[in-house]
C-alpha cells in the first residue's frame, strides 16, 4: 500500500477522531484548500474499504471513518511502517524528467539523494525505466564515473512527455495555479516545475496565450487535451531555446499539411514565435497538427459533420449497428450517440496511428459496470477497425457513449442543471443519463468542460452538478461521481429540495421577456435559409448519371471526367482539377467498402459551384478502399465544391454522403439505381433533411 505523506497524515487524523470532522478543519490542519482536501479523500476513501473501513459523510456535520476498533488499529499500524515518500513508479518518472531537463549525465549519488533512498534502488529503478521507455526510441547511458544520460531522438522524448501528460494530469492542480496567477496571488517561485517537465511562469504565459487564440482559430479541445497541449508546446519552445528540434520525414509532413488542423497549428505556431523570440521549424509545426488531430474534442463544440472523413463515418454507424444487434436494442436512429461518438473516434484513430496513449480514470468501474457491453465493444471495434489497437482506455470511453445512449429516459421536470466534466465527452453525457433517470424532475441539462465554465452564464442555471471540484470562487455547486452512485443520488435529491424555494422564485420572471429571448434574428435565419436552398437547387439541377468510358490509365480517366465536367460549365481548369484530385487520392482510398462504388470528393477554387454527379464505366476498375484494402469500382459518385462553400452548403453535401452509408438498402440504392430513381432518393434526403431541421 503506497501513501503520500499529506495522504498519511490526513488518513492518520481521520482514524483517530471518534467524531465528525469538517473539511474546513481538515484543509486548515493540513494547511491547504478545501479543494485538495476533497482530492486527497477521493484516494483515502479505497484504501479504508480495503480492511473493512467506510468514510462515512453527513451534510452539516462533516466525515468521520466508520468500521471497528481493530480495523482502525490494523490501518494505523500499517501506516506507522509505511516510510517512503515516493512510490517505485513515482521514482521513475521522477529520474525520468531530471534526465530529460539536464543537458548533462546526472550523477547517481545526486538522484539517491534528492529521492531520499539508496543507490542501489536507484540502480534497481533505472533497470525499470530502460524497460518503460525502450518502446518509445529512448535509451540510458550509464556508466561509472560519467553518470546516467537519456539517449535518443528528440521526436521520442517529446513522445514520451506527452504519455507521461496523460498518466500524470491534474486538472484541478493547473486551474488552481492559473487562478492564483489572475489574481496576484501566485508565490514567486515561477521556475517551479509542474508536472515535473515545465516551469510554472512559462506554463502559465503560454496558457494565457492559448486561451486567448481559442476563439480566434476556432479550435475546442477537451479540458485535459487542452492542457496537455499547453504543457507540450512549453516543454517544446523549452528544448527549442536549448537547440533541441524535432524532425520529420517529408512525406509525414506533406500529408500533415492536407490536414484541417494544420492551419490552427501554423496559427499557432506564428503567435508562440512572435511571444517566445523563437524560429519554430516545419516540422515542430507538422508534431503541433499531430496534438490537434490526437486530441479529445468537446461534444459537440467541436463537432462538424462536413469535415468527418467518410471512412470513420462508415465505420462509425456499422459499429452502432453492430452494438445494437449485439443488445437486441436499435440505436441506429439515435443522432446524439453518433455525433459522440464521431467526436471521440477521429481524434482516437489518430492517437493510435500515431501511438499516443489516453488515460482513463474509470476504467476498471466502467468494465465492472457494463462489463458485456465493454466485452461487445471490444469484439467491434476489432471488427470494424481493422488494424487498430484500441487500449482498454479507449475502450472504456466508447463504453460510455454508448452507456449514456442507453441510459437516457424522457420524462417531465421543471429543473434546468449544468453538468461540468473534466473532459467534456463521453463522462458528461453519462452523467446527464443518470441524473435524468434518477431525478426526474431535471428538466434539461447543458454540457461544460471546467475551461469552458469561465464563459458560461452560471446564474441561467438551477443547479450545477460537477464530476470534479470547480477552482471558480461564487460558484454554487455540487460534486458527485461521473457514474453516480446511490450515495451521489441521494446528496443532489437534499441539493434540489434545498434549492426548490429559489428555483421556483427565479421562474416566476415575465413570460414575454422569455418569449423575446427566443425569437431568432429572422434577417439572419432567412439568410442561412437561403444559402441552404441555393444548394439543393445547384445539386438538382446539375445532377446526371452518365456512361464512361474507362480509361487504363487512372490519370486520364480523371482528367477525361474533368473535360467533361468543364464542358458543363462546373470547372475552370480540367487539369489543376484532376492533380488535386489525384493528391487527395493519396491521401486514403475512396472506394465505399462492400460495394462497386467510389466516391470522390473534392473542395477547390476550381470548382464553380456546388454539384453531385454519378458515372458508370464501360470496365470495371481496381481502385483502393476506404478500409485499405482495393475493390472494383463500376460507378464512380463525384461530389464537388468551390472552397467558399458556406456552412450551409457543407450540412447539405455532408447529407449526401452520410445517407449513401446509412443503411445497406442506401447502399444498394446508389449502386444499382437508375437516373430518375436516384434523382428522387436526393429529393427524398433533403426532404427529410430539412424537415429535421424544422425548415419545412
Amino acid at each position: 500500500m503506497y501513501m503520500t505523506a499529506r495522504e498519511q497524515k490526513l488518513l492518520k487524523h481521520l482514524l483517530l477522531q471518534n467524531r465528525y470532522v469538517t473539511v474546513t478543519e481538515l484543509a486548515e490542519l493540513m494547511e491547504v484548500s478545501t479543494r485538495t482536501i476533497h482530492r486527497e479523500l477521493k484516494s483515502i476513501k479505497p484504501l479504508m474499504e480495503t480492511v473493512g473501513l467506510t468514510l462515512d459523510k453527513q451534510p452539516g456535520k462533516g466525515l468521520k471513518a466508520v468500521g471497528s476498533p481493530e480495523d482502525k488499529q490494523k490501518l494505523l499500524t500499517d501506516l506507522s511502517y509505511e516510510q517512503h515518500e515516493y512510490s517505485a513508479d513515482e521514482r521513475k518518472l521522477l529520474i525520468l524528467c531530471s534526465l530529460l531537463e539536464s543537458q548533462e549525465p546526472v550523477k547517481l549519488y545526486t538522484l539517491a539523494h534528492d529521492l531520499q533512498v539508496t543507490n542501489a534502488t536507484v540502480s534497481y529503478d533505472l533497470d525499470e525505466l530502460e524497460k518503460w521507455i525502450s518502446p518509445f526510441g529512448l535509451t540510458l547511458i550509464r556508466k561509472r564515473g560519467f553518470g546516467i544520460q537519456l539517449i535518443g531522438p528528440e521526436n521520442a522524448k517529446r513522445k514520451i512527455v506527452g504519455n507521461l501528460i496523460v498518466n500524470r494530469l491534474d486538472i484541478q492542480m493547473f486551474l488552481e495555479a492559473v487562478e492564483l496567477n489572475i489574481k496576484g496571488k501566485a508565490d514567486s517561485s515561477e521556475s517551479e516545475k509542474m508536472f515535473g517537465v515545465v516551469s510554472k511562469g512559462e506554463l502559465l504565459k503560454m496558457e494565457r496565450i492559448l486561451f486567448q487564440l481559442k476563439e480566434e482559430i476556432a479550435f475546442s479541445l477537451s479540458d485535459s487535451s487542452y492542457i496537455a497541449l499547453v504543457v507540450h508546446l512549453t516543454f517544446a519552445i523549452e528544448r527549442i531555446k536549448l537547440g533541441e528540434t524535432i524532425t520529420m520525414e517529408e512525406n509525414e509532413l506533406e500529408e500533415l499539411k492536407n490536414a484541417k488542423e494544420y492551419s490552427s497549428a501554423l496559427e499557432i505556431a506564428g503567435e508562440l514565435e512572435r511571444a517566445f523570440g523563437v524560429t519554430i521549424p516545419e516540422a515542430e509545426v507538422g508534431y503541433i497538427t499531430i496534438h490537434l488531430r490526437s486530441a479529445n474534442r468537446k461534444y459537440k463544440t467541436e463537432y462538424k459533420a462536413q469535415e468527418i472523413e467518410l471512412e470513420t463515418a462508415l465505420q462509425t454507424k456499422r459499429l452502432i449497428a453492430f452494438i445494437s444487434d449485439k443488445i437486441r436494442m436499435d440505436l441506429t436512429k439515435n443522432y446524439s450517440l453518433y455525433e459522440g461518438l464521431i467526436a471521440h473516434l477521429e481524434p482516437a484513430v489518430s492517437r493510435i496511428k500515431e501511438n499516443i496513449e489516453i488515460y482513463n480514470p474509470m476504467k476498471e468501474q466502467i468494465k465492472r459496470d457494463y462489463f458485456l457491453l465493454y466485452m461487445a465493444i471490444e469484439e467491434g471495434v476489432e471488427k470494424y477497425f481493422p488494424g487498430m489497437s484500441f487500449s482498454d482506455d479507449e475502450i472504456a470511453f466508447i463504453v460510455l457513449h454508448f452507456g449514456s445512449a442507453l441510459e437516457i429516459k424522457k420524462e417531465e421536470a421543471k429543473v434546468k442543471a449544468l453538468v461540468v466534466c473534466s473532459s467534456g465527452i463521453g463522462s458528461s453525457k453519462m452523467l446527464a443519463s443518470r441524473l435524468k433517470k434518477e431525478l426526474p424532475e431535471i428538466q434539461s441539462f447543458d454540457m461544460s468542460s471546467l475551461i469552458e465554465l469561465k464563459g458560461k452564464d452560471v446564474q441561467a442555471y438551477d443547479m450545477i452538478v460537477s464530476t470534479v471540484p470547480i477552482p471558480y470562487e461564487n460558484i454554487d455547486y455540487i460534486m458527485v461521481s461521473p457514474l453516480l452512485n446511490e450515495e451521489d443520488a441521494n446528496q443532489v435529491k437534499q441539493y434540489i429540495k434545498r434549492k426548490i424555494p429559489l428555483i421556483l422564485e427565479k421562474n416566476r420572471s415575465p413570460k414575454e421577456e422569455v418569449q423575446q429571448a427566443d425569437v431568432p434574428d429572422m434577417l439572419k435565419a432567412a439568410e442561412s435559409m437561403g444559402r441552404y436552398m441555393a444548394v439543393i437547387q445547384d445539386v438538382l439541377r446539375h445532377f446526371t448519371l452518365t456512361h464512361l468510358k474507362t480509361n487504363p490509365d487512372h490519370s486520364m480517366l480523371l482528367l477525361e471526367l474533368f473535360q467533361q465536367l468543364k464542358k458543363d460549365g462546373l470547372i475552370r481548369d480540367p487539369k489543376k482539377a484532376a492533380v488535386c484530385l489525384a493528391e487527395r487520392e493519396k491521401q486514403g482510398g475512396l472506394g465505399i467498402p462492400g460495394t462497386n462504388m467510389a466516391l470522390y470528393h473534392l473542395k477547390n477554387d476550381e470548382i464553380v459551384l456546388p454539384f453531385f454527379k454519378m458515372y458508370d464505366l464501360s470496365t470495371s476498375y481496381e481502385v483502393n478502399g476506404m478500409d485499405g484494402n482495393t475493390l472494383s469500382m463500376t460507378r464512380i459518385l463525384v461530389m464537388m465544391a468551390p472552397s467558399s462553400l458556406s456552412a450551409e452548403g457543407s450540412e447539405i453535401l455532408s447529407a449526401i454522403s452520410s445517407a449513401i452509408i446509412e443503411s445497406r438498402e442506401s447502399m444498394a440504392g446508389f449502386q444499382g439505381e437508375g437516373e430518375q430513381e436516384l434523382y428522387q432518393r436526393l429529393n427524398r434526403i433533403f426532404f427529410t433533411w430539412m424537415k429535421g431541421k424544422n425548415i419545412l
